[in-house]
This record gives structure tokens, sequence and C-alpha cells, in this order.
């Protein structure tokens, strides 16, 4: 079963049978690679309100599959996932749930605040804004959890 560490932020990879590290492995390999291609997306689209690139990277047939190479990254990195978590114990679980919930806390109240004051400072959210609000949450849940069950 996987120990938490890092006060919440963190699982001890050396406390997993070989099965479970190998599909936890997997899965931050597909997830590292498809987050490396959604930065070569987010660079032509423009992030956190900054200007596209003037001079794309790619042409655009190559970033239609960098796209869609990204999609499909993240499904397999989510199905690896799904077999790691499906044999953890309830405190694991627990965990996992508390991050999401803190994630969906994050992205409620900080979304909710960053939508309300957006007009006041002319500034348009989008999609990579409310993520990092619910980060910022399921970071904030991950240690909630760690401080009120493990410490």
């Amino acid at each position: 079963m996987a120990k938490i560490t890092k006060k919440g932020l963190w699982i001890e990879i050396s406390s997993l049978n070989p099965e479970d590290k190998k599909n936890y492995i997997r899965s931050g390999i597909f997830i590292l690679l498809s987050s490396s291609l959604l930065g070569i997306h987010l660079a032509h689209i423009g992030f956190l309100g900054d200007e596209a690139l003037r001079e794309p990277i790619i042409s655009e047939p190559w970033l239609m599959a960098v796209r869609i190479l990204t999609i499909v990254g993240f499904f397999i990195g989510a199905y690896f996932y799904k077999l790691f978590f499906e044999t953890q114990d309830d405190l694991f679980k627990g965990y996992h749930n508390a991050g999401l919930l803190g994630g969906s806390y994050g992205f409620l109240i900080f979304g909710l605040l960053l939508t309300v004051l957006s007009p006041y400072f002319n500034y348009s959210p989008n999609f990579y804004e409310f993520f990092i609000a619910f980060a910022a949450g399921s970071a904030g849940g991950g240690y909630y959890f760690y401080k009120k069950y493990l410490a």
C-alpha cells in the first residue's frame, strides 16, 4: 500500500508492490509526456493572458497531431492510475478523495473570486487559470488530510 509522505503532497514509491509501482510510474510518464506536449500547445495559443507565439514552433498539421497525442497520452496515464488506485487501501483512497475535494473547493472558491473580480481588472480568465485554482485546492486538501489523519 502507498505510504503518504511530504505532508500529504507525495507518496513513497518504494512502499509500493512491483505491479503498483509499475502502474504508478507508467501513469506518471504518460502524464509528464502529455504535459510537455500541452506546453507546446499553450505556447501557440497563449497562457495566462500572454500573447501567443508570433513565429510558431511547428506548423499546423503537426500541431494538430501534438494536440491529439496530448489528449491520448492523458487518457493512457489516467488508465494506468486507475489500475494503481484500485489496488490501494481505504486510507489512500480517503487521501485521494480529500485531494479531489480540496481541488473542487479550490476551483469553486478561487475560480469564483477570479470570475467575479476579473471585470474590474479587465481580464478574461480561461481554463488554465481555473486548473491552477484546482491544483492549489488539491494540494491543500492533501495537506489537510495528512494533518488530520497522519501527523
